[in-house]
């Protein structure tokens, strides 16, 4: 079913219109955040891929300056027979350091070499040549001959297993320095480290250059002072953090971004938003230096990137809102000046009620003041209709008063000849069974209840008075089952004088005569009277034989789809008992009405009937005008 929704002329102007300017604001406001978030992102993403390559660029050259200082080392032929000759003399034997002064010649020849090539730009901070047996030459930092312990240097076996290949590790101490140097500034150093041979091809030593970190890395401060949102990381062949150092590690530097880059799959000189955790996501960018399989990773926050988009969206969110609330505002004021005739027009017609079109006393619509034509014209043909209306409703009301006493008299009238048939019946079957002391009482009763019948003329009667007239019925039912029926009744005090349609106990109790005792005897009968939630309720309760579900559904089914007007049509005497008192109630309370079937108890059958409470007469015609 399709439902069509109605609005007032004011409201229908307002939503318009302020949807209208509604839709422009957020239309222009989409357009610009989308148009500035997007600048914002590209703007990022190329700064975030141009520091990422600087410092690849800076960190390649440290690296390539350190390993240059190495390779000329291990090709110097200088070097080498310098060295040679120092290695061949303690080859087996560390050196007496206080008796040396035969290669005292070849170390200074040693210094001055390795001098000429670190050169005055100091590519290296600290040089070391180590012999087979452990006999070490410094030159740089700490310069001098010395004897270490290759077990106590991590990088020693690293260094031989990689036979030639560059090996890099950091640290934070100098040979021959018991303590961290500068421990205010806690300073860390890179560790270049490769084996060279002699003319046969052998490991003949380890050439060892060292470089401060602070000069490997010195552009990523500089950038960080400027870039103070983003942060910077550096990672070596393995995956391990090299910078930032350990000793300066945040929490969030605990997460491993090479293993980001991998899981992603992203490609490095590109920038990209990644998740590197549940609540945080990251415009990432890296550089991969391949001589040495390290990799520099720039990172910094989505939130930091676009934060001057928030407060962007905070300010116009502002303007915006203030701008619709002033529009909606000039809307209402608008609407509601173009629309107050035909407001008030409408909560005139909505004070229409058939009390007030009756009352010709009363006046439910004021004077309208408008210059508009066809608001004139509208009031004016609403005041000739309002008048029509009053006139028709009382002729309309008399007539229906008239068909509905009719129809409650038509179906009451029903009762008589049918309880009349239906007791002549029963006399005689009585006769037949020479009955005659009981077919004398029963006639008694019955002239009593034909004097009910035909003495009261009103709709409602006293509840008492129903109940009453309903048992010379039963007695006279009783005239002729005997023992085999037992009757009892339960009438509430607080009900007897409550007002209930006429006859409308009767026919029930004789239906339950007629289709309830199908079971074996005895048979009872009870009659219960109590008031709920405003309401009068009779309860007639027989064990003759419980309806089963699926009856009562059907009866009640029956009863609910009725059409008064067609029933009332086609009445007829015989087969009226329950659709004579459902059509009733029905006239008379309409949805207040109460009928209904109660069938949980085992072997019973409970039919409930009831209305609303009237105590006098006067109530209860003032409550049913139509009658």
């Amino acid at each position: 079913m399709k439902y069509k929704f109605y609005f007032s002329q004011k409201i229908y102007l307002f939503f318009v219109y302020g949807l209208l300017v509604i839709t422009m604001l957020f239309l222009f406001f989409i357009c610009l955040y989308s148009f500035y978030s997007d600048n914002i992102y590209k703007s990022a993403k190329i700064k975030s891929e141009t520091i990422c390559a600087s410092i690849h660029k800076s960190i390649s050259i440290e690296l390539n300056n350190m390993s240059t200082v190495s390779m000329n080392i291990v090709y110097s032929n200088a070097i080498k027979k310098n060295f040679t000759s120092f290695a061949n003399t303690n080859n087996y034997h560390k050196i007496d350091l206080e008796n040396f002064s035969k290669s005292r010649e070849n170390v200074l020849a040693i210094y001055d070499i390795i001098t000429a090539i670190i050169g005055p730009f100091q590519s290296a901070t600290q040089v070391n040549l180590y012999t087979q047996n452990g006999t070490c030459i410094g030159s740089g930092y700490f310069q001098g001959v010395v004897n270490v312990d290759f077990k106590s240097i991590p990088w020693y076996e690293e260094t031989i297993n990689k036979n030639g290949e560059k090996n890099i590790v950091i640290t934070d101490k100098l040979l021959n320095s018991n303590t961290k140097l500068d421990n205010k500034n806690l300073h860390n150093y890179l560790s270049l480290t490769r084996v060279f041979f002699n003319s046969t091809n052998e490991p003949e030593g380890i050439v060892e250059v060292i470089q401060d970190c602070n000069t490997v890395f010195s552009l990523i401060p500089e950038l960080k002072e400027k870039n103070p949102s983003t942060t910077f990381y550096v990672y070596n062949e393995k995956g391990q953090l090299v910078y930032p150092y350990s000793s300066t590690l945040n929490p969030e530097d605990t997460i491993n971004y090479v293993n980001t880059i991998e899981k992603n799959n992203l490609a490095q000189s590109t920038g990209y938003f990644v998740n590197v955790d549940t609540n945080k996501d990251v415009l990432l960018s890296y550089e991969k230096i391949n001589s040495y399989n390290w990799t520099v990773v720039t990172v910094e926050s989505k939130d930091i990137v676009f934060k001057s988009l928030q407060s962007f969206k905070e300010t116009f969110i502002v303007i915006i809102i203030t701008s619709i609330i002033f529009t909606l505002f000039l809307c209402f004021l608008i609407s509601s000046r173009l629309t107050y005739p035909l407001s008030t027009l409408t909560k005139s017609t909505k004070k229409v009620t058939i009390n007030s079109v009756l009352n010709e006393n009363e006046t439910i619509l004021p004077p309208i003041n408008s210059n508009i034509l066809e608001i004139s014209e509208l009031y004016q043909s609403f005041l000739d209709m309002y008048d029509k209306l009053r006139d028709s409703s009382h002729e309309i009301l008399l007539l229906k008063s008239e068909e509905t006493r009719a129809n409650l008299r038509a179906t009451q009238s029903l009762v008589n000849p049918h309880f009349l048939y239906n007791s002549l019946t029963t006399i005689s079957i009585m006769a037949e069974e020479k009955m005659n002391d009981e077919i004398i009482n029963i006639c008694y009763a019955l002239c009593d209840y034909f004097r009910y019948i035909t003495t009261y003329d009103e709709t409602a009667v006293p509840l008492n008075l129903e109940i009453s007239f309903t048992e010379k019925y039963i007695e006279c039912m009783k005239m002729r089952y005997g023992n085999d029926f037992i009757y009892d009744s339960q009438i509430s005090e607080e009900t007897k004088e409550i007002l209930i349609p006429k006859l409308i106990v009767q026919p029930i109790v004789e239906n339950v005569f007629k289709h309830g005792f199908t079971s074996s005897p005895p048979w009872h009968l009870k009659i219960t009277t109590t008031t709920s939630d405003d309401k009068w309720l009779i309860y007639i309760e027989d064990n003759g034989g419980r309806l089963t579900d699926e009856e009562k559904e059907t009866l009640l089914s029956t009863f609910d789809n009725l059409d008064k007007n067609i029933e009332m049509k086609s009445l007829k005497i015989g087969g009226m008992g329950l659709k004579n008192v459902y059509l009733r109630l029905q006239l008379l309370y309409s949805d207040q009405a109460v009928f209904s079937i109660d069938t949980s108890k085992e072997h019973k059958t409970i039919f409930i009937i009831g209305g609303p409470i009237h105590l006098n007469k006067e109530d209860f015609y003032e409550q049913y005008t139509h009658l």
